[in-house]
């Protein structure tokens, strides 16, 4: 439209100046205009085989330009052409939905009877290769043979290779591959010395030897396209046979060879987003890492293949990728995943098993075969050759011959076919028997809960409430009882909660849990009925003779969406647990922001990197000596989005998901830095890190951070918790050892706090004992506080430790630790965290600190200070 308007502007300039220069002019621009679209369409044709995307943009580019110019009639054989060019390059593309339209209007632009044209057939066969790849056979062939008839009635030997090419591939997809093969070498013998149409019968032959299980043969022909796309200098076409390559060195075993072709893909091709080509080289890829046992890699790569694509309509062309998924997936244990895959194999498998055994196509078919001999018969009689004429007839009456044969075979096929979905409906009952139904105990599985919510929450039109039960002790249950008794025990449970309760179903939802559906909306409502479950197992389950004493703790969550409301009852247990509480309804607020703790931990990492992570240091007081030789060092985050975020709550979600080792490798790195510079501004003090006992009884862990400790001018202190070799003695007894004979010095911290056990404080190669706040804070004004800590230094001293009081908050509770025998001393008394360089003006400034022997009436300041 914009052209057309300029090209009107500038003819009403000339009119203005004379009509005889104006219209010269306009014609003048009509003329460049046609040579324009010429060449537009002329550079469609020449990229449509080997880079459709190219070819499309030019076929716009030529859209544009027709649509500038004025209506051209009621038949517009050039805006046909763009049309069936454009249906072309997306059906190229693996858009066959968007260019099925298209191909019809460009049908339609030709009238209601078109003349036999070339174009004309062009379009049928545009159509004819929609119609095979949305898997609609009977249609495609129609079309493949209305266009074969225009063909032959021109003398176009080239495009009858080309239908006889399409036929090909529909008895390929049909696993009829000798039938295939007879169709690829007449299409090469029909019009010999084409490159385009040797490369495409060549890549299509080895399809078919591959499929018949002739490699070698396969090989050869792969090998022989690729070398006409490498003359031809197609990115694409190269990029799309050595994907096939790969298949078949895949199918040999030569997973590297295989590895290697489709590197070379990819770096002809590039990985580019949205390119359909692009996804397939990802599946072999998949394959490939499948092959090697490279789970990961594997799901990676059948993710990028399946992106973006609807895994309930892909058409034949990914069969083999949903075989590989559904593997991968399975191997990885998850069925959610792989069982989409195995229904997207199962249709496609049935499809072409449909079209190889349809009376239907096989009678079209027979009918093209039948209209394409007797236009040949007719061709022979117009050019009286009488002896080939009788040939051709009795070619005819053999076709007869086979076409009966086939209809008697066409009855036994639909008896097998009948056979084949009954079979087919037995698998989908094995199927939904595995998904629905938990294998040990025969309940309801968790996918069929989750769907079960959602048909009660359709039907009610509201929530519904998932009472989700967690089994105490069901691991050493297991361990005691056995698998199948353990099994026993979950179906006992199940009854006496039907005995008890009016539930809608009780399922499996794990190992180790069971689940309840009630078609009540407010979950705080079904909280008396979770009190009734908990009191129906005061009384144990009797197995075998053996009574069986079970405790539970109840989740429960009311909402529409199955998998919704079990993740969230299931996390309402453990919200019941951290309350010590029978039963706890979801609370979202206590659960927090999901998302925004998967952020978390990688701003976490990347704040360490950028220095919104910093150390600070609380400066430790040696009682004896009155100066301050050593440093405490905590992490302080300042992130630019939340602000200030305190260790306490991203600690332990750091731990929880393992980044918890990389952030504390840093912090050492941090605090050696941070002592070579203190060293070097003349202030020999050691520094502490706190290290996380999820990490004591990890190996690796213990010589990375052996290493990076031992960088420093002295060896920094490492923190530890008294529990935190409780959970694997063995192994974190043998890294502390290590640690302390290569110097470090160990501090046990929070002493006190948790489940003291003077077995392990005994056993624990540690220098340092460091009492919990928790004694300290209060110790001026309780008499059983002093004691405690006296007697945890006395305690201290006979084990050979040193001893550090924690939370020291008022001098008169320092003047105390001193007349105690209490080594160390660090609290806001003394002075609070800060940063590397106020520490070294405060040790300039503290060289010496006079402590009180007594400090009546010292004042006392109770605040907290976050660690």
């Amino acid at each position: 439209m914009i052209r057309h308007l300029a090209v009107t502007a500038v003819s009403a300039l000339w009119l203005l100046a004379s009509p005889a220069q104006a219209l010269q002019a306009t014609s003048e621009i009509l003329v460049v205009e046609a040579a324009t679209f010429e060449t537009e369409i002329a550079s469609a044709r020449a990229n449509m085989m080997g880079d459709p995307n190219a070819a499309l943009a030019h076929i716009n580019r030529a859209e544009a330009i027709l649509a500038a110019r004025p209506d051209p009639g009621e038949v517009d054989s050039e805006l046909a052409t763009v049309l069936w060019l454009k249906s072309e390059a997306l059906t190229r593309l693996g858009r066959p939905v968007e260019a099925r339209p298209i191909a019809q209007q460009a049908l339609a632009e030709l009238g209601a009877d078109p003349a036999p044209t070339k174009l004309f057939a062009d379009i049928l066969v545009s159509l004819g290769r929609i119609y095979k790849v949305v898997s609609e056979y009977g249609l495609a062939l129609e079309n493949f043979q209305s266009a074969y008839e225009v063909y032959l009635e021109i003398g176009d030997t080239r495009s009858e290779s080309i239908v006889l090419q399409s036929i090909g591939s529909i008895y390929n997809d049909a696993h009829q591959y000798r039938r295939a093969e007879s169709y690829y070498l007449d299409a090469m013998n029909r019009h010999p010395g084409d490159p385009a149409l040797d490369l495409a019968a060549n890549n299509n032959l080895g399809n078919a030897y591959r499929e018949l299980g002739e490699y070698y043969e396969a090989l050869d022909r792969f090998q022989r396209a690729y070398a006409i796309a490498a003359e031809m200098d197609s990115d694409t076409l190269q990029a799309r046979i050595l994907n096939n390559i790969a298949s078949l060195q895949i199918v040999f075993g030569e997973l590297d060879a295989a590895a290697t072709t489709i590197d070379n893909a990819f770096a002809i091709i590039g990985d580019v987003d949205g390119s359909e080509w692009t996804r397939f080289l990802w599946g072999t890829r998949a394959q490939i890492s499948l092959g090697r046992g490279d789970l990961p890699s594997a799901r990676n790569e059948i993710d990028r293949t399946f992106d973006g694509v609807s895994i309930a309509g892909t058409t034949h062309s990914f069969t083999e990728f949903h075989a590989a998924a559904a593997d991968i997936f399975q191997t990885l244990n998850d069925a959610d995943a792989a069982l989409p895959h195995l229904r997207a194999f199962k249709r496609l498998d049935d499809e072409a098993r449909d079209v190889a055994a349809s009376a239907n196509t096989s009678l079209l078919a027979a009918q093209f075969d039948f209209a394409q001999q007797n236009l040949r018969i007719e061709q022979l009689r117009l050019e009286g050759s009488q002896q080939d004429l009788r040939l051709a007839n009795a070619h005819a009456r053999q076709r007869l011959i086979a076409v009966s044969a086939l209809l008697v075979l066409s009855i036994a096929i639909l008896m097998l076919i009948f056979m084949r979905q009954r079979a087919s409906r037995e698998r989908q009952l094995v199927l939904e028997t595995a998904l629905y139904q938990d294998v040990e105990t025969a309940l309801p599985s968790r996918p069929a809960a989750e769907r079960a919510i959602a048909e009660l929450a359709a039907s009610t039109g509201g929530p519904v409430t998932l009472i989700a039960l967690g089994i105490e002790r069901f691991k050493h249950l297991k361990i005691a009882l056995g698998f199948t008794r353990s099994a026993q025990l979950k179906i006992a449970m199940a009854e006496r909660i039907r005995a008890n309760l009016g539930a809608e179903m009780v399922a499996a939802l794990g190992p180790d849990m069971l689940g309840i559906i009630i078609a009540v909306p407010d979950a705080s409502a079904v909280l008396p009925a979770a009190d009734r479950i908990r009191v129906c197992f005061n009384s144990p389950i009797t197995l075998d003779g053996v009574d069986i004493d079970v405790a539970v703790t109840a989740g429960l969550y009311a909402g529409t969406v199955g998998e919704e409301c079990v993740m969230k009852a299931v996390i309402a247990i453990d919200q019941a647990r951290a309350m010590s509480s029978a039963a706890a309804v979801f609370d979202a607020e206590q659960f927090g922001d999901p998302d925004q703790n998967l952020t978390l931990m990688s701003r976490m990492i990347r704040a360490t990197r950028n220095g919104d992570m910093a150390m600070q240091y609380q400066p430790k007081l040696h009682l004896a000596s009155g100066t301050y030789l050593a440093a405490e060092a905590l992490c302080r985050w300042t992130d630019p989005e939340q602000g200030v975020i305190f260790p306490d709550h991203f600690i332990p979600l750091a731990e929880e998901t393992g980044h918890i080792r990389e952030f504390t490798l840093w912090s050492i790195e941090q605090v050696v830095r941070d002592q070579q510079a203190l060293w070097k501004a003349g202030h020999e003090i050691s520094l502490a890190v706190n290290i996380s006992g999820s990490l004591i009884s990890d190996p690796d862990f213990a010589e990375l951070a052996l290493h990076i400790a031992t960088q420093g001018p002295e060896r920094i202190s490492f923190e530890v918790t008294e529990t935190a070799a409780m959970q694997n003695p063995e192994r974190a007894l043998a890294n502390l050892e290590k640690w302390a004979a290569a110097g470090i010095r160990l501090a046990i911290d929070d002493y006190g706090s948790g489940l003291s056990s003077l077995a392990y404080l005994k056993t624990l190669p540690s220098h340092e004992l460091k009492l919990d706040r928790a004694f300290v804070t209060h110790m001026a004004s309780s008499q059983r506080d002093r004691m405690l800590v006296k007697s945890t230094s006395d305690l201290a001293h006979g084990l050979g430790l040193e001893m550090t009081a924690e939370g020291v908050e008022t001098l008169e509770s320092l003047a105390l630790l001193k007349l105690m025998g209490c080594d160390w001393a660090q609290g806001w008394a003394l002075a609070k965290a800060m940063p590397l360089n106020s520490l070294i003006e405060f040790l300039e400034t503290h060289a010496q600190t006079a402590i009180p022997d007594t400090a009546p009436g010292a004042e006392q300041n109770t605040s907290q200070q976050p660690r």
